[in-house]
């Protein structure tokens, strides 16, 4: 009996002992697996040398009968390698997760604001000396990960995405709807974005759950409200250490075109077929549809919300829908408009040549001007306009009257930028080119620069304090440049959205504390320290010259 019994015990512990060893991998993987493996500090893309100009995000399809939930990029590129976008954990990686498409690695990311997403790389090869990283493996930003594969159906590129769900599962690559509503971010703009985030001079950030339409409407308790094409939304900025929140709430409209701020937190949202909805608090609390066809956006002007009609005639209505006034057709071409304080001014051509026609908020003419090239009103803080026209810079004050400022000696075209600071000193674009110029409130050149590129829009420009002069390039990249001289100080970049960006959208000002907010025409708008983005101590804005 006890050797029976040592036996016995002999072969529990041979049992549990090989238990132990077959379970040791799995508890090892696991353990790996729970590794914390950083918060990353900076996302690069997965590819050199790849063009931002191409981008099927969210494009439909239809031999997939869904919507593209990444961005296909370095085509005809075989056997390149691929770089792990930031650090990271592994969370699944297959050399045949896509089968005849080829391999999928997805790579888990905590962000400073300890939200996860994931980055999936699709349509790879695992290739000696680059083979795929293991499940659970810590990797570090530029890693390489695997090769560019060569899939059956297309031609040898990386399909990459960004999203928060799916860790383990490397489908589907299209979405039954658009990809932004199903937990996927756009990998353009997530990078840019976080790139800005990264940036000692940011400050907050908020982003749209879809394009916007127009620039946000900022709340008096400092949350905003935006316009999508089918919803209204608010929500709080995010920080580095907050992360974006839900929704505070969202109302679904359909053909919203744009904005316009009411008394007491009220927004009135206004649609293509003419209706129009007041919203307080998340709820509904009037509508109105307007009684012809209107081709503007709402605009707030005084008590009035003022509209283009179909005849180019502009219509004001009280916030409940009374018609107010409505002008004479103004022109044959409304070029260009602009609100100051309780003045409209719009630009417009005929067959006589080109007005600028200013209207108050009752409707009453207060400054009519005719001229042989196109006109250009831009608004200045303390109301009143900047007025470019021929070759000179004017300014009209609330009290209608025009005083010129300079002669540029330069044609300005329908398109020009004039930004004034607060001792007079004006900064400006005329309209066409890479040129900027920085002129003296008495009237000298001060200097001339160029722009990065040739932009196939104007630039917005903006000044605060003095020290920096702002421009927003159609691309999303914001230019800090030294009013003193021209050097330029710093650079940070909003993606612009490609295909789904609305000019109409883009937004650039100067808040108190020299805080620039810039939206760049697609979903996020950013605020940062204009001097710290300048690396500028301290503002030193130019004065006369002698």
């Amino acid at each position: 009996m006890p050797s029976m019994r040592r036996s016995s015990l002999v072969r529990r512990a041979l049992l549990l002992g090989l238990i132990c060893l077959l379970s040791l991998p799995q508890l090892l993987s696991q353990a790996q697996a729970d590794r914390d493996c950083g918060v990353a500090d900076r996302f690069d893309y997965p590819i050199d040398g790849i063009s931002l100009m191409h981008d099927d995000f969210g494009m439909y399809r239809a031999a997939f009968n869904g919507y593209h939930s990444g961005v296909d990029m370095a085509f005809e590129r075989l056997g390149e390698p691929v770089r792990a976008a930031a650090r990271g954990r592994v969370t699944f990686s297959d050399p045949e997760g896509w089968d005849t498409e080829k391999g999928v690695v997805i790579i888990e990311h905590t962000l400073p604001d300890r939200s996860v997403v994931f980055s999936l790389y699709g349509h790879m090869e695992s290739r000696e000396p680059y083979l795929f990283p293991r499940v659970g493996q810590c990797v570090l930003r530029g890693d390489i990960i695997g090769v560019i594969g060569d899939p059956r159906s297309s031609a040898p590129h990386l399909h990459y995405e960004i999203r928060r769900m799916r860790a383990s599962a490397g489908g589907p690559g299209y979405w039954s709807t658009d990809p932004l509503e199903g937990g996927w971010f756009h990998p353009i703009e997530f990078t840019e974005q976080w790139r800005l985030r990264f940036q000692p001079a940011f400050r907050a950030i908020l982003t749209a759950s879809s394009a916007l339409v127009a620039p946000p409407i900022w709340l008096p308790d400092g949350s905003a409200v935006y316009a999508t094409r089918s919803q209204l939304e608010a929500r709080r900025l995010a920080t580095n250490s907050q992360a974006q929140s839900a929704p505070l709430w969202t109302l679904r409209i359909q053909g919203l075109v744009g904005l316009a701020p009411l008394p007491d937190g009220r927004v009135l949202g206004a649609t293509a077929d003419g209706q129009m909805f007041i919203v307080a608090d998340g709820r509904f609390v009037g509508a109105w549809r307007a009684d012809r066809q209107l081709r503007s956006p709402p605009l707030r002007l005084g008590q009035a919300i003022l509209f283009l009609d179909a005849q180019n005639r502009a219509v004001a209505y009280s916030h409940d829908g009374r018609l107010l006034w409505q002008s004479e057709p103004l022109g044959q071409r409304v070029e260009r408009y602009a609100l100051s304080g309780a003045l409209f001014a719009a630009a417009v051509q005929d067959h006589n040549g080109y007005e600028l026609i200013v209207l108050d908020s009752d409707g009453q003419l207060r400054y009519a001007a005719r001229a042989p090239s196109p006109i250009a009103p831009m608004p200045v803080q303390g109301d009143g306009f900047l007025i470019a026209v021929g070759s000179q810079v004017s300014l009209l004050s609330p009290n209608a009257v025009l005083t010129p400022l300079l002669d540029t000696g330069i044609a300005l075209g329908r398109a020009a930028q004039v930004a004034a600071d607060a001792l007079g000193n004006l900064y400006l674009y005329p309209g066409y080119g890479s040129a900027l110029y920085a002129y003296a409130a008495g009237g000298g050149l001060r200097w001339t620069v160029r722009l990065p590129s040739v932009p196939l829009q104007a630039p917005l420009l903006a000044v605060g304090e003095g020290c920096a002069l702002y421009a927003l390039m159609p691309d999303g990249a914001l230019l800090a440049y030294r009013a003193a001289d021209g050097a330029l100080r710093g650079i940070a970049s909003l993606y612009a959205g490609g295909r789904q960006h609305r000019p109409e959208a883009r937004q650039l000002a100067v808040l108190p504390g020299e805080l620039v907010q810039f939206s760049s025409g697609y979903l996020s708008t950013a605020i940062l320290d204009g001097l710290q983005l300048a690396e500028l101590a301290e503002c030193a804005p130019p004065r006369l010259l002698p």
